[in-house]
């Protein structure tokens, strides 16, 4: 054999050997992908020491931005986009993690398809790796982001979970499709393989290390080590209930602006009823049923823990005339136009929440006593004026 064709050779076997493994991380949302998309961005070379390509779109280690997220006619519609091609292509190593927490979205087989045939063009191995949260309190979670911003049907969050009053978004279609953790992994699973989808629980007490970036790591096997992030997404009672109010009301986002800063005073935790809780997450019962046989394993048989001791018989996550009582002087001084109009419109809208809402007595009785104290501290009655001159009159004849 010449000595060049040798050489050509060995080129094949290189070339034929090279296995190329892509980790996608795909969420869910609010199961501590920010934490984790940070901790790799800021070490990347500690991932690159390790043999590990890190790859983002964002400047904090996000990539959802491969999937566009739009609202036409009421629902929520999912799409894959050009960038997952174009930031896969931009890859060198063998060994490349993405986490893109959008992608939790895709519920179609199509649309999952087409990103099994984007990182195919690519790689030869494709690991999926998905953190799942109890319904109920990942749901108060990705509300609360929905918090955050001041504008309606701008962030994802606002798009899906909408801005109605309570803890948990009124239940629809969308949010049944998005709640069905079965029915996507069932499909990831389809199109990827069982063997290559991880599904992991995002607890404490079931994170390897107790936070997921350790638990991450200990997926990717190998001697990598990253100090843990915390991101800190948190949102108060009073930004939660007054925020998705006034974004319901239609308020627009200047005005919300110039009101952020009141809001933020108040760090109070929000908490939803027990009852409540229950309700939301038994939606998935069937569901989690499934899940628990073919995903995750726990006693409860539902996937996840029971246990909601958590939440307080009597929620929090209702706006209360005591409430508006204390933050209209607020309002009123927060430089927006026409205050007195918004107060009216905060007031009317709880008197109408209380002729539909069958309240009992003792707490309808408590809401009128707010009522009536909220509207005196404001009320004013203008009274007959005398002329300057008869005052002074009356002084002078006084003084005799």
């Amino acid at each position: 054999m010449r000595p060049e064709i040798d050489i050509l050779h060995s080129i094949k076997i290189t070339v034929h050997i090279r296995m190329r493994i892509l980790y996608l991380h795909i969420g869910f949302h609010k199961t501590g992908s920010s934490s984790l998309q940070l901790a790799m961005k800021e070490q990347v070379q500690a991932l690159d020491q390790a043999g590990f390509e890190f790859l983002s779109l964002g400047k904090k280690g996000n990539s959802s931005g491969c999937i566009d997220v739009c609202k036409e006619k009421g629902r929520v519609h999912f799409q894959v986009n050009s960038r997952l091609d174009e930031l896969l292509a931009a890859s060198r190593s063998e060994q490349v993690i993405v986490s893109a927490e959008h992608l939790s979205y895709l519920y179609q087989r199509d649309s999952i398809e087409l990103v099994q045939r984007v990182c195919s063009k690519y790689f030869d191995k494709i690991v999926v790796i998905v953190y799942l949260r109890r319904q109920d309190l990942q749901a108060i979670s990705f509300k609360k982001q929905g918090a955050r911003g001041a504008a309606s049907n701008r962030s994802s969050s606002s798009k899906l979970l909408g801005h109605d009053e309570g803890a948990f978004p009124s239940f629809s279609k969308d949010i049944e499709i998005y709640y069905d953790y079965f029915a996507k992994l069932k499909l990831w699973a389809a199109v990827f393989g069982a063997d290559f989808l991880k599904v992991r629980l995002f607890s404490r007490e079931a994170l390897h290390g107790g936070d997921i970036v350790s638990d991450f790591l200990a997926l990717l096997g190998g001697d990598v080590k990253l100090s843990a992030r915390r991101v800190n997404e948190g949102v108060g009672r009073k930004e939660f209930l007054l925020t998705h109010k006034l974004l319901e009301l239609g308020v627009a986002e200047s005005e919300l602006i110039k009101l952020k800063p009141m809001m933020l005073e108040d760090d109070t935790q929000l908490l939803p009823s027990r009852g409540d809780a229950k309700q939301f997450f038994m939606r998935f019962k069937n569901s989690n049923h499934l899940l628990n046989n073919t995903f995750l394993n726990n006693d409860s048989g539902l996937a996840f823990d029971t246990d909601f001791s958590g939440y307080p018989e009597q929620g929090n996550d209702w706006i209360t005339v005591r409430d508006l009582s204390e933050w209209i002087p607020e309002i009123l001084s927060a430089g927006i136009q026409r205050p007195e109009g918004l107060r009216d419109a905060l007031l009317a809208d709880k008197l109408q929440q209380m002729v539909r809402k069958k309240f009992s007595g003792e707490v309808l009785t408590q809401e009128l006593e707010d009522l009536a104290n909220c509207l005196s501290a404001s009320a004013y009655i203008a009274k007959d004026q005398q002329p300057w001159y008869r005052a002074l009159k009356k002084k002078k004849t006084s003084g005799r």
